[in-house]
């Protein structure tokens, strides 16, 4: 393969050497640990080679020796190992009042976490305090040296360019340029639609999910994300996954969208709990101890669920994932939902795939770090080359 790449004409030497060690980082980055022979047989890359890369990636600690494997005779080997520890990645929600700062090590893991309250306000002032929280989250782990960037998860919909915030009826923004936000960080910034970086959080950690709708549950309303052969389908302007404006009744509830009776208008949380913060923890304690006020609530807030699942069922026929807050509070109640949505005549022969993600415990925070460790393994991050150095 080494010697392939050597023969071709666009790539010079440096980027041959570029590709390379892309190959042995993502390779060693998903296996965990192997011995030097391993990475060069399955990479087809010469000795040399493979120890030069490996001396690379030594010196900025991405990777080490192991212990000595027991051998039978002759030299005994040691493996390389991966340092998931060795860089961090920070991800943000932006909420209406509030900021969720997620400091994550290289293979998912958190770190620290913090939310902070702080309304929302288009200025300079606003993203340097985030940049500032991001901060402190990272000093408090010891990892202010070593964050690679910070993934945003923002409440709206991102040009298909990539470039502003089309637009954000959460927050009152329209046509927001992006370059606004990168000017006041200390480290180079990506934004995502928050629903799609869940839904590229759930696909991230399980690599065998090659279609799905992921939807999550905030505190405003609902939003959501198509997955398709393993990646988040944006659509034709960047509308994929607004299942949050599905209308479900036309002369209901006022939705902050300006439009009624949409999803989002029903199920966020706020209109589950009756309050601006909602507090689903005493909720579903007073549900469990019979308040009948909480149980009509409830049954309520499930009918209209029900509902808007089985338009999403009927329109993609694919498995379904809920996530963010509500989804621990969900998991011992997903039956009664799956037979709710399989009372629907056209669904009620259907094995319906509903299930609830509870590994990230803040998923569209946590996507959007792992969107940087992403962009960080495929050698696309802003600040790290893997020709330079």
């Amino acid at each position: 393969m080494e010697a392939e790449l050597k023969t071709q004409q666009p790539f010079s030497n440096v980027s041959v050497r570029a590709i390379n060690r892309e190959r042995v980082l993502q390779l060693l980055f998903k296996e965990g640990s192997m011995t030097q022979l391993e990475i060069k047989n399955r990479l087809n890359l010469s000795g040399p080679t493979v120890t030069q890369i490996l001396h690379f990636f030594k010196e900025i600690g991405l990777m080490r020796e192991g212990e000595e494997i027991p051998s039978s005779g002759g030299r005994k080997p040691r493996p390389i190992e991966f340092c998931y520890q060795a860089f961090h990645v920070a991800g943000v929600e932006i909420r209406r009042h509030h900021v969720d700062v997620q400091i994550l090590d290289l293979k998912g893991n958190v770190a620290e976490g913090t939310v902070r309250r702080l309304n929302f306000e288009d200025s300079d002032a606003y993203w340097s305090q985030v940049n500032r929280i991001v901060h402190e989250a990272a000093d408090s782990c010891g990892q202010v040296q070593h964050i690679l960037g910070v993934g945003i998860a923002f409440p709206g919909e991102i040009s298909p360019r990539g470039n502003i915030v089309s637009r954000s009826t959460v927050l009152g923004l329209k046509n927001f340029p992006l370059d606004q936000i990168q000017k006041n960080f200390a480290y180079p910034v990506h934004v995502e639609y928050g629903a799609n970086a869940a839904g590229f959080g759930n696909v991230w950690r399980s690599r065998e999910l090659k279609d799905a709708v992921y939807v999550v549950v905030t505190d405003n309303g609902v939003a959501g994300s198509v997955i398709l052969d393993n990646r988040i389908y944006r659509g034709k302007n960047s509308k994929s996954g607004a299942f949050g404006h599905i209308v479900l009744n036309p002369d209901g509830r006022k939705c902050f969208c300006g439009g009624r009776g949409c999803w989002s208008a029903y199920c966020a949380l706020t209109t589950l709990t009756g309050n601006e913060e909602p507090d689903l923890k005493s909720f579903f304690q007073m549900l469990e101890d019979g308040n009948q006020e909480c149980a009509k609530r409830w049954k309520e807030y499930l009918e209209y669920f029900a509902q808007a699942l089985a338009n999403i069922r009927l329109s993609f026929d694919t498995e379904i994932i809920i996530g963010g807050k509500l989804a621990p509070y969900l998991l011992p109640k997903v039956e009664e939902l799956k037979s709710m949505v399989a009372s629907y005549p056209a669904l009620a022969e259907d094995d319906l795939d509903i299930r609830v993600d509870t590994e990230a415990v803040n998923p569209m925070a946590e996507g959007a770090a792992l969107m940087i460790v992403s962009s960080f393994l495929d050698g696309s991050l802003e600040g790290f080359s893997l020709e330079q150095r």
